[in-house]
């Protein structure tokens, strides 16, 4: 698998940085004719300024920045052809080459994927004008579309193979980043070069009206995004403490327990992200894990605290918890998603679990994984009675329930991500408190 990994990035390198950089100097060769006689020179010079001005106005986007060039490029190619396209090119590689450190590899790469993708948009200009059938709006349309689609292409291969990432992936973050917002301009300069073939050059100017306020509408759009942005991430932030801390707190009212909510949520965030759950659902889990107990506040510090054994009236009391937790996060009106962690965790697939004797698939997902996260954490952890079990008798007992206490597959998935880890990773994570619990408890003594 290595080995085929290794022949796949040489095949690219060899694409991106020998092929690209070949075609750069193929296509501008082949150019260098279309740009001899005089009456060109008043639209290179014309080309020359939109392009220095897109090159300088670029659309802020919320996770990149996208220049005008491609549209002046694009017009270029419908009005004139590709050598104006190429020229264009050529002006902004000089220009980003002078006001950036030069990277001569990678700009190679950019050169080249521009210029393949002016040839490539110039020959089915051509191919399909050969159509009378086809109308130009529609040729245009479909150019633009093409155009799009080959840059998005060629630069998404340059950027995986420097970046290490892969292909199909770096393409389809691209695609989502801005592709609305680039075919919006590329239909612009559509437009704008069919109104300079039918009216004359003083119709750039309220196109570039038009694209300077596309430019500072997107620019204000997206600076109000990235400061909504940057709020949610803050809220964010204050509810993992919140949690974190409510964590602490439920665990110190059982001086048996410390830290144990904390390491719920971690391990059944391992078992969540290792069948594949979405990031959403994940971090469901990790909240899930860190409240399971949080109805532990309503039992008893008599019940919840004795160091001998439990009545069965005492114990039919602790089982509570669940019950309880489940009224006050349904009261609460929050965190309704989690409802299914707080009151089903102790179910088991058997039926024999509390408080409702759920069977098999009647039990949530979410609550079958916190159920093995909470039995090991419970069997592993030291207690002030007792010392905890070997981890790998701990595992024995999870293969043992596998099947009745237990969901199949989850315990074995489980299994895998503990015995996967290094022992020393596994035994800070055993024996770790978490730092609003060592907080807390410095607060009370």
């Amino acid at each position: 698998m290595r080995q085929k990994a290794d022949i796949l990035i040489f095949i690219k390198g060899i694409i991106v940085q020998f092929g690209f950089a070949i075609s750069a100097i193929l296509i501008f060769a082949s150019s260098l004719s279309e740009w001899e006689p005089r009456d060109h020179w008043g639209v290179l010079c014309t080309y020359t300024l939109l392009t220095i001005f897109s090159t300088f106005a670029p659309i802020r986007l919320s996770n990149t920045i996208l220049t005008l060039n491609n549209a002046v490029i694009f017009s270029g190619i419908l009005l004139f052809g590709s050598w104006v396209g190429v020229w264009s090119a050529v002006i902004e590689a000089l220009i980003i080459g002078f006001l950036i450190r030069f990277n001569p590899s990678k700009a190679l790469a950019n050169i080249g994927q521009l210029m393949m993708t002016i040839w490539v948009v110039d020959q089915l200009k051509n191919w399909l004008g050969s159509f009378e059938a086809f109308s130009p709006i529609i040729t245009d349309l479909s150019l633009a579309v093409i155009y799009w689609f080959v840059n998005l292409t060629l630069c998404g291969l340059g950027i995986s193979y420097f970046y290490k990432s892969n292909w199909i992936t770096t393409i389809k973050d691209m695609a989502r980043g801005f592709t609305s917002t680039y075919l919006l301009l590329m239909i612009l300069a559509g437009v704008g070069a069919r109104l300079v073939e039918s009216y004359g050059p003083l119709t750039l100017i309220p196109m570039m009206a038009a694209f300077i306020t596309i430019s500072v509408v997107f620019h204000h759009y997206y600076d109000s995004i990235q400061k909504l942005h940057q709020k949610v991430e803050e809220a964010k932030s204050f509810n993992h403490r919140f949690l974190t801390t409510m964590a602490a707190s439920i665990d110190a009212r059982d001086r048996y327990t410390s830290g144990h909510s904390q390491r719920v949520a971690h391990w059944g965030r391992e078992i969540a992200r290792k069948i594949g759950m979405s990031s959403e659902k994940v971090e469901e889990i990790y909240v899930g894990g860190i409240l399971h107990d949080i109805g532990k506040i309503g039992i008893e510090d008599e019940i919840l605290n004795k160091k001998g054994r439990l009545t069965p009236e005492e114990y039919d009391r602790i089982k509570q918890h669940t019950v309880i937790g489940y009224e006050i996060i349904l009261q609460a009106g929050m965190f309704k998603e989690l409802l299914p962690a707080i009151r089903s965790h102790h179910e088991r697939i058997d039926g024999k679990g509390y408080p409702d004797g759920l069977v098999g698939d009647e039990i949530p997902v979410m609550a079958k994984i916190l159920a093995i996260s909470d039995a090991f954490d419970a069997m592993v952890a030291d207690r002030p009675y007792r010392k905890g079990l070997p981890v790998e008798e701990a595992l024995n007992e999870i293969r043992r329930g596998s099947g009745t206490q237990f969901d199949e597959i989850l315990a074995a998935h489980f299994i895998e991500i503990v015995e996967r880890l290094p022992r020393e990773e596994l035994e800070s994570i055993i024996s770790q408190e978490t730092q609003s619990q060592k907080q807390l408890q410095e607060a009370i003594h």
